[in-house]
Parts: structure tokens; C-alpha cells; sequence
């Protein structure tokens, strides 16, 4: 079929925003793995239960966007608390064990959100809509919310690269990701480091919800999805390297948004061969380490 301008204008922006959805999304996730060695199953899970937290609190509150934004505040609070109790009772005897029991305790996680969201809030889908016009940019109309989307993942990279370059909290969580004993051995708590880290990874989830709620529902099934576009993005962008999220965020986002044009059942297919590819050539990721110690 022919792509005329105006489409692949569209599909631009569409892949930029997806890219930066999966960015919100994947940083997290990239940087618990980066500095905990903990690949946490659970990641998307987390980003639904912050979605139905957001939908609460904003049926709560009242109608308006900064009610909305309101909301949002209150639901990273409320995982970013979450996250920092689970570290300290249930994570962090995790920490001496194998990969899959890792992935066993985060796996029960997704059951266990699964259930408490069926018994609070349900099985129906939860949405938040806003009355907005397409924005007409050079022929074509788009979703002025996209740029919101877009605008948001590029301050949160932003925000986390000035936070993880310039301070000193961050010098030591970059240290951390490097050599964990050696960020032991200078006398830093490094089990508060970890509760700090797991909780910033599950604020950012809530975070991502914030920016779905008003694009799509929230609803059961939604993580799996989720989470298996995450994993592709971490792997080729490298665990623990914000830059190779964001990166690989933008390659998984606009490739997938062409590929629909082309492939339409076989887009996720195509992103996964480039993981695979990924894989081949370099296993740690384009911008990962090889070694950790």
C-alpha cells in the first residue's frame, strides 16, 4: 500500500509517544536490575495497581487535569512507599539467591496484584478521558496528549541523567551498579540504596500509569503486554543504563509504530528480532557492561 507524508507523520509522533510510554516504563525496571541484580517480574504489575491507585484518587478528588496531576503525585507516593517496605521485607532476602527464584517471588507478585485488584476495584476496565482536540501539524491531525507523553519522557530522562550524573546520591547509585562492594566497603549503607532504588523504579511505574490512564483503560492482562515489551527494550538498551533505555525505547517504539504500516499481526515479531539480533552481537546491550562485579 502507498505511505503518503501525512501517514508517516503520524506514525512518527505515534512511535515517539510509545517510545516514551516504554522509556517511563523500562528505566525503572533497567535501573533495579542495574543496581540490585534483581529482575523483577513484576514491574508492569506494579504500573497497573499504580493505574487503578491513580483512578481512585482521582474519582476521589474531582474532575480536572490538576486534579489528574494530583492524582498521579499521589499514586507515586503511594508505590514509591510500597516499593521501599517490599525491599526491606521481602526483596532483600532475595539478594543471595539463584535468577529463578528471583523470578519465582516476582512472578507471585503479578498473582497477588492480580487477585487484590479483582477484589477491590474488580475486573472492569478503569479509564480517565479529557476532551481534547486533534492538532492539525502539516496536513495530518494528531493527539496534542502525544507531545504531553513526549515532553514528559524527555524531562524524566533528563531529570534522571542530571540526577544520576551531578548529585551525590547518584554517584553512588551509579557506583552501585559498577561494584556493589566497593560502595559496601566505603561504609555506605547499601541495603538503603537498594530501598531508595526499588522504590524510585516502582514511582516511575506509577508514573508510566499516569501517562497510559488517559491514552487507554486500565485493565487486567495489560502488564503482560507491558512487561514483555520492557524486557525487549532493557535487553537491547543494556540493564542498568538510562541512556541505553532511552535509546532502545525509541527503536522499539517507532519500529514497532512502521511495522504496524507493513506487518500488522507481526510488529512485536519484528521488534523481537531485533532483540534477538541484540543478543547475538552483544549480550550485555548496547550500552551495557559486560562485567560486573
Amino acid at each position: 500500500m502507498p505511505f503518503d507524508a501525512d501517514l508517516l507523520m503520524t506514525q512518527l509522533v505515534v512511535g515517539v509517544a510509545r517510545a516514551m510510554m516504554l522509556f517511563l516504563l523500562s528505566a525503572g525496571l533497567s535501573l533495579i536490575f542495574g543496581v540490585m541484580n534483581v529482575l523483577n517480574f513484576a514491574h508492569a504489575t506494579f504500573l497497573l495497581l499504580g493505574g487503578y491507585i491513580i483512578y481512585s484518587v482521582y474519582s476521589l478528588i474531582g474532575p480536572g487535569i490538576l486534579m489528574f496531576l494530583l492524582a498521579v503525585a499521589a499514586g507515586c507516593v503511594v508505590l514509591a512507599a510500597i516499593g521501599f517496605a517490599l525491599e526491606r521485607l521481602v526483596i532483600s532476602r532475595m539478594y543471595e539467591r539463584e535468577l529463578p527464584e528471583q523470578l519465582l517471588l516476582t512472578f507471585s507478585f503479578v498473582l497477588i496484584i492480580g487477585d487484590l485488584i479483582r477484589l477491590v476495584w474488580g475486573v472492569e476496565d478503569r479509564s480517565v478521558s479529557f476532551n481534547i482536540e486533534p492538532l492539525e501539524i502539516f496536513g495530518t491531525f494528531v493527539n496534542p496528549y502525544q507531545f504531553v507523553v513526549i515532553g514528559l519522557g524527555l524531562a524524566v530522562a533528563l531529570g534522571l541523567w542530571m540526577f544520576l550524573k551531578f548529585t551525590r546520591y547518584g554517584r553512588i547509585v551509579r557506583a552501585a551498579v559498577h561494584s556493589r562492594e566497593m560502595v559496601s566497603a566505603l561504609g555506605i549503607r547499601i541495603r538503603l540504596i537498594y530501598a531508595s532504588v526499588f522504590a524510585l523504579g516502582l514511582a516511575l511505574a506509577a508514573l508510566a500509569a499516569g501517562a497510559f490512564l488517559p491514552t487507554a483503560p486500565m485493565a487486567l492482562g495489560v502488564d503482560i503486554d507491558l512487561i514483555v515489551q520492557s524486557f525487549a527494550v532493557v535487553v537491547i538498551g543494556g540493564f542498568g543504563s538510562i541512556l541505553g533505555t532511552f535509546v532502545a525505547s525509541l527503536i522499539v517504539g517507532i519500529v514497532y509504530a512502521f511495522s504496524v504500516l507493513v506487518w500488522p499481526n507481526g510488529a512485536l515479531a519484528v521488534v523481537f528480532l531485533i532483540v534477538v539480533a541484540i543478543l547475538i552481537w552483544r549480550p550485555w546491550g548496547l550500552f551495557g557492561s559486560e562485567l560486573r562485579t
